[in-house]
């Protein structure tokens, strides 16, 4: 049916538009394709003039095309009309915000949606003008609120506007009415949306859960289960689901009042340590077995760790290999009662990939000897704490001692949102280690980069996906790498990591987090549909100001370039420098090959890579680049 907006014109209210206020929307998109859409864009330029550009509303940011998206995923077709905000400076002002709200309620449109918002501590008189219009005229506006609910936003913190948080929801189609103001939660987790040039990306936030509130609200519009704001309030109540929880605090009395979040919540660092930390009775440690990968970054490391490395535990068939250093530390094949003495935890590895049956062997003998004897355990294999509690119950062992195991799961989830904000207000200074492929150093640069840092006396937080970092100066650990202990939905991942990212800043007060990822950002090799981009995930949960590639030295240049592009796509970060590793993996009939370039190789590399790429790269483990990293991340964050 046809509809004139500009000219406030429409012939009966038979045609439900749906107003969108964002960075405008990319109409020739896949899924908007059913879709009838207009628009405008209002642009404020440097002198403060708000200039109309007609039916020009192209998305420059990628936002609204998602936001648009998501409506149109509730209805198969839809009439939207968009106002496209844009500055001069790319700053959205109050008055340019206030400009767009009186403008959509001028155009008669049936439901306003507003996926952003404006931090003010004082109540901005001309928006609530235009809102008191809009709400007089019977327009339902629908906004985002922050991810911290107790800052205030506008127009969410209107009472005549309804204000959306996140939730722990499965179906698009659920919500949740918190109070009488009518906050509500909706589907706001990590989910795929579309983003211009026929393209999709993963994104998350309060923004998609407008989205979604107001595609499930304009199809109950459509279907005639409302048609007042009354009505549509007594709708809303009727069809909330109440077993839906906030994953951002939006579900209390803080939504529309400026109150501290941390009154709410009141944060317990002690007893999150518990949860996150080995307890202070592990203090000698003893590692098992010795050829393992993460037990070999220990010992490496060692001088990093807050605990006492006092003995390596090796497998009886395992051939020492002359390269493999121990680091000084005491190494035995056979234990005596003697040697027991020298520990009180013992950290069991991957236990259960041991081929040989003499040391699977070994490995339960050693395990059990160590329960008898109350030793604690560190352990980052699910399934290996599965066999010491068969050992303890068909032994009958009345062990007294503690088990730790690097996870996150669901009761430890509880556990931080119980204690800490998940929300997104961490402003301290971040770093990420990306790759390009497994095996590159990724971890060995975080902890080298940690070094550097404190040897220069700034305060460093670790969080780490590697399971040895729970030893090795870690705050908390995120191992969702090699037999992923992580045990919660991809979809809270970015509440979990802004919990831990919050709870090292409520902790030490750090001058900067560092962390990083396991294997390559991008595959090498096609991966099944239905596996997760773990990596990026990742990245964007913990969405780092600035990034540091590993690199090998069979990567081309464009892959190098898309990898980071990659990670840059869905963060506004830079890169700090490249690490090159010496090493070629190469993959053939299921078994890893290591190959180790000549020194000569090596440099003739490095230097190909400083030439074809825009940034250093180095040798992280020569201590002559200690001056470039500390160079290269100071310059970075006095910008």
């Amino acid at each position: 049916m046809y509809w004139k907006i500009q000219g406030i014109l429409q012939n009966k209210i038979e045609v439900m538009i749906i107003g969108i206020i964002d960075t405008g929307v990319d109409h020739t998109h896949q899924r908007l394709k059913e879709c009838d859409i207009k628009g405008i864009t209002l642009f404020k330029d440097f002198s403060g003039n708000i200039i109309t550009k007609e039916n020009e509303f192209s998305d420059h940011k990628g936002h609204g095309t998602g936001i648009a998206s998501i409506i149109n995923s509730h209805l198969k077709s839809c009439n939207l009309y968009v106002i496209k905000l844009d500055s001069h400076n790319h700053v959205i002002s109050e008055d340019l915000l206030t400009e767009a709200i009186s403008r959509m309620v001028d155009c008669n449109v049936n439901i306003i949606n507003i996926s952003m918002g404006i931090n003010s501590e004082i109540t901005p008189a001309k928006m609530q003008h235009a809102i008191n219009r809009s709400y007089e005229k019977g327009i339902p506006i629908f906004a985002a609120n922050y991810y911290d609910a107790s800052k205030q936003c506008f127009p969410a913190n209107f009472t005549q506007t309804f204000s959306i948080g996140t939730g722990y929801i499965k179906e698009k189609q659920s919500f949740k009415v918190l109070n009488d103001n009518y906050d509500i939660i909706a589907k706001g987790g990590f989910q795929r949306v579309a983003v211009p040039n026929r393209s999709f990306a993963f994104s998350v936030g309060t923004s998609l859960a407008t989205a979604h509130i107001t595609g499930i609200v304009s199809n109950a519009y459509r279907n005639e289960e409302w048609k007042t704001i009354p009505d549509l309030k007594k709708w809303l109540e009727e069809n909330s689901d109440k077993s839906i929880f906030s994953l951002t605090k939006h579900d209390t009395e803080i939504s529309r009042n400026i109150i501290n979040i941390r009154e709410y919540i009141k944060e317990d660092i002690t007893a999150l340590t518990k949860v996150l930390k080995p307890s202070q009775n592990f203090r000698k440690l003893a590692l098992f077995p010795f050829d393992e990968k993460e037990i070999q970054s220990i010992i490496e490391n060692r001088e990093q760790s807050e605990y006492d490395i006092s003995l390596i535990i090796d497998t009886p068939r395992n051939i020492i290999h002359k390269e493999k250093n121990t680091n000084k530390i005491p190494l035995t094949k056979k234990l005596e009662d003697e040697d027991f003495l020298l520990f009180d935890t013992l950290v069991v590895g991957y236990f259960n990939d041991l081929k040989d049956e003499i040391n699977t062997l070994f490995g339960l003998k050693l395990i059990t000897e160590c329960l008898m004897r109350n030793k604690n355990f560190i352990l980052w294999d699910a399934s290996v704490k599965s066999i010491i509690k068969n050992i303890i119950k068909n032994e009958k062992i009345h062990y007294k001692g503690e088990i730790f195991l690097t996870h996150i799961d669901r009761p430890m989830k509880k556990d931080i949102y119980m204690n800490i904000s998940s929300s997104f207000e961490t402003t301290i200074p971040s770093i990420c280690v990306i790759g390009t492929n497994s095996k590159q150093g990724k971890f060995t640069t975080q902890l080298k980069i940690k070094k550097v840092l404190e040897k220069s006396n700034y305060k460093v937080s670790f969080i780490s996906t590697e399971p040895q970092g729970c030893v090795l100066g870690a705050d908390s650990v995120f191992p969702f790498g090699h037999k992923s202990s992580v045990k919660v939905e991809a979809e809270e991942w970015y509440h979990i990591i802004n919990g831990l990212k919050n709870y090292s800043k409520q902790k030490k007060n750090p001058d900067i987090i560092i962390t990083g990822i396991q294997s390559g950002i991008l595959p090498k090799h096609p991966v099944y549909v239905n596996k997760l981009p773990e990596k990026l995930i990742y990245t964007n949960a913990f969405y780092p100001d600035a990034i540091i590639c590993t690199i090998s030295p069979d990567d081309t240049i464009d892959f190098i370039k898309r990898t980071v592009e990659a990670v840059k796509s869905f963060n506004y970060c830079d890169v700090l420098f490249y690490c090159l590793t010496p090493w070629i993996i190469k993959h053939e009939k299921g078994i890893t090959l290591k190959t180790r370039l000549t020194d000569k190789e090596y440099d003739e590399k490095l230097s190909f890579y400083s030439e074809n790429l825009d940034k250093p790269v180095i040798d992280i483990k020569n201590d002559k680049n200690e001056t470039v990293i500390i160079k290269q991340i100071q310059n970075f964050f006095k910008k």
